[in-house]
């Protein structure tokens, strides 16, 4: 490998070169998570952090002639509103005033103007993982920045401030750091504003019906979670611990009243450890804490995992780095088994930062003493694709308006358990968003679709619905007094994906309450196989589109996921996966049974890592092309990048697998041919198979001596004998029929893969061992 160039020159910050940002985009274009988002400058607004020495009486403000309107909590930013015509006067006054740490203009998502991005004075850069101190010093001086940290868990990761000598905000420079072949990734820390996912609007109606009913009025039969029925075999015990994140939780509810219910309470917003209500606002959290966990005492209502405990996390309603690092390391530290989080973005796009999916990785893959958290998120309540593009008309003043991408940075992320929500009468809720990376479904309330942001509040999404929508609101624990969404302690106006999510949640709890050897993806895996088919035929009262239905090679929904979560039958699961059996029930493939690699297909299936064909086959005999192995990469191991991207001219911007290809590219697991070509349609051989789990996970072992057990060893090429030496003394290699027979050049099959992968995970200490004769 040549190395980098010891001190990379100042110059490369000024001169566009074919690499990273051009100059003509420096400031519309914002860098986050692998992806671009297209910017625009709010007219009338700018922040400034101020500096130690400022006063009440700066006299930047009446040049400026700028006034106050908040203060941006957790970020030491104060939001100044000023006349379009005067904005530039007013930031370079504020810029050169000594009273001023930290200036920045505030920005919108071009296609969302009714949002608000603010900056902070943080970048975060991730260098290619041979580049020196020195070099990384050289950069980082050159675009004026002062080191803070290095980021836990991401390789040659550093958190930076912007310094006063910088003459660019964090955006530009950003941007400008991208022409550095030495920087792989780097992302200005933006705040923006949390929404909650729910909509607190319907009548009174029978309590905690989506628990257990028999049906009745407005209840169809099966539209429960069956809570009755799992509550004989456990009701959740203590040591499982259910983080609630949210706006805060009233800890003096009776609901939460117990001996050991309450632990770990935490107020990032306030910076104490009571996470207590405080704004009138202050109430959503307490419901979801009800809906999840509501202690058995005799006493009001009862959660769906009563015996587990609690954990309440007052957030600081904001979604910069810090404080979604925060929320997840507090959870990972302080042990808790199940993270909910009932909110997401006040954006209609937005990807998850570098840091902010790191986080989230560690958690479900770290957590819970290397089983990993189970984290679930609300999908959201606006009828939109939590990725997926809407031509969008009939927004009040066109505030989004034509052609436009969603995305819901949390839902999306593999670790994430991404949650819809279903009404009493087994149908899809109006409001509930939808795609490819709902995982489940759970009951709640029905009501028309809307969103909260910034610029306007909560509004309803166009079109409007206008026909009746039938269904049971949720009651659960609310504020206690006359505080909170209803007078009393209870409201029965709750629902939204809020709701749905805390009942999934709940479930969890009670599923590693039967099992908690259980990792986190075995618990996703039991949730998703055990949920209840409900089929929706109708048409979506506001789109008229229809997916209520499930598809025949993978049996999900884009509006439900796997179905509706079956507490009884999830926890029935997790028993018979006592002592460590992958396996659930009979084989969910027709041509699988009696095949060698019959379990390591199945754990993987379990775990939602590997899917098979539209007829219920798996074919296990088959080959394996690079581009399904590319996309197998990312969904069994979620790599982080540690190189740049390789743009490979076969590779289109529409190929189906392209996001797979660069993630597994930029991670080290699959380079490419000469002539920047990477084969997308290739079949996979064996040897190509073990080298890049081996180079991509950076494993290392044997000697050449190892390489001894195998008959035909004399056939793998020079450029392989230490990776698979290093496979072979990690028992990552899996060989059929002979174990001492490699087949080092023979194109690799769907079950051969399946094994590989297995063992790997088992290497790595995320998946536990299976017993097979074909073991090396």
């Amino acid at each position: 490998m040549v190395q980098p160039p010891s001190k990379p020159e100042a110059s490369t910050l000024i001169n566009y070169q074919g690499i990273g940002v051009p100059d003509e985009s420096l400031a519309l274009i914002l860098q986050r998570g692998g992806d671009e988002v297209l910017l625009s400058k709010a007219t009338d607004r700018f922040t400034v952090r101020p500096s130690s020495t400022a006063s009440a009486s700066n006299p930047w403000l009446v040049k400026a002639q700028a006034k106050l309107i908040r203060r941006v909590a957790n970020s030491n930013l104060e939001e100044y509103q000023v006349v379009p015509a005067l904005l530039n006067t007013a930031m370079q006054a504020a810029r050169a005033s000594d009273a001023v740490a930290f200036a920045s203009h505030v920005y919108c998502p071009a296609n969302n103007p009714g949002t608000f991005f603010y900056l902070t004075d943080r970048i975060t850069i991730q260098f290619t993982e041979q580049l020196k101190e020195e070099s990384r010093n050289a950069i980082a001086n050159a675009a004026a920045l002062k080191i803070v940290r290095q980021v836990e868990g991401i390789p040659n990761t550093f958190i930076y401030e912007v310094t006063k000598q910088a003459t660019e905000n964090p955006v530009k420079i950003a941007n400008r750091l991208t022409r550095y072949p030495e920087v792989l990734v780097a992302e200005p820390n933006i705040i923006v504003e949390t929404q909650h996912h729910y909509i607190p609007r319907d009548p009174l109606y029978p309590r905690q019906w989506y628990l257990n009913n028999r049906s009745g009025r407005q209840m169809a039969v099966g539209s429960h979670v069956f809570a009755e029925k799992a509550w004989d075999i456990t009701r959740g015990i203590r040591s499982i611990v259910v983080a609630i994140a949210d706006d805060s939780v009233d800890m003096t509810h009776p609901d939460f009243q117990g001996q050991g219910k309450i632990v770990f309470p935490l107020d990032l917003k306030d910076g104490d450890l009571s996470p207590m209500p405080v704004l009138d606002s202050d109430n959503h959290g307490t419901s979801c804490a009800g809906v999840a966990v509501a202690e058995e005492n005799g006493k009001g209502i009862v959660g769906v995992a009563p015996g587990c405990a609690l954990m309440p996390i007052r957030t600081t309603g904001y979604l910069d780095d810090d404080s979604v690092e925060q929320i997840f390391n507090w959870a990972i530290d302080k042990g808790a088994a199940v993270i909910s989080c009932s909110w997401g973005p006040s954006a209609v796009y937005f990807p998850l930062s570098l840091r902010q999916s790191a986080v989230i990785t560690k958690a479900a893959t770290l957590g819970r003493g290397g089983r990993g958290c189970v984290i679930v998120f609300a999908a959201g309540n606006a009828n939109r694709p939590v990725n997926g593009t809407i031509n969008e008309k009939g927004w009040p003043d066109d505030i989004i308006k034509g052609q436009t991408r969603w995305l819901s940075g949390f839902a999306v992320h593999p670790d994430v358990i991404a949650v819809a929500a279903s009404t009493s009468l087994n149908k899809k809720a109006a409001y509930s968003n939808w795609g490819g990376s709902i995982s489940v479904c759970a009951p709640s309330n029905n009501a028309p679709p809307g969103t909260w942001m910034q610029q306007t509040g909560y509004i309803s999404t166009p079109p409007e619905v206008t026909q009746d929508l039938p269904g049971l609101g949720i009651f659960t624990s609310d504020r206690i007094g006359t505080e909170g969404y209803d007078p009393g302690d209870y409201t029965d106006s709750f629902g939204g994906t809020s709701s749905a999510t805390p009942l999934v949640a709940g479930v969890a709890a009670l599923v590693l309450s039967a099992n908690p050897r259980l990792t986190a993806r075995e618990v996703r895996g039991i949730l998703e196989q055990t949920a209840d088919k409900i089929v929706d035929g109708d048409p979506d009262p506001q789109l008229g589109t229809r997916m209520g239905t499930y598809d025949t090679q993978n049996q999900r929904s884009d509006w439900f996921g796997y179905g509706k979560v079956n507490a009884f039958q999830a926890v029935q699961a997790a028993v018979r996966k006592g002592g460590g059996n992958p396996n659930i029930g009979d084989s969910r493939f027709s041509d699988i049974s009696g095949h060698w690699a019959q379990k390591f297909i199945e754990a993987l299936a379990a775990a939602n890592i590997i899917s098979g064909m539209p007829d219920g086959s798996f074919r296990p005999d088959e080959s394996l092309n690079r581009a399904q192995y590319a996309s197998l990469l990312v969904t069994a191991f979620s790599p982080i990048p540690k190189m740049p991207a390789t743009n490979f001219i076969d590779v289109s911007a529409s190929f189906w697998a392209r996001s797979a290809i660069e993630r597994a590219n930029r991670a080290g697991f699959l380079s490419g041919f000469p002539g920047l070509k990477f084969g997308p349609n290739l079949n996979l051989t064996k040897t190509e198979a073990i080298v890049s789990l081996v180079n991509g996970l950076e494993l290392k072992g044997g000697n050449p001596d190892t390489l001894k057990v195998y008959t035909d060893r004399s056939q793998i090429p020079n450029f392989a004998l230490s990776a698979i030496a290093a496979a072979t003394s990690l028992k990552i290699v899996v060989n059929y029929p002979s174990r001492d027979w490699l087949s080092p050049q023979r194109d690799v099959t769907r079950g051969e893969i399946s094994a590989l992968i297995y063992q790997t995970l088992v290497a790595i200490k995320r998946a536990k061992a299976i017993d097979s004769p074909y073991i090396v």
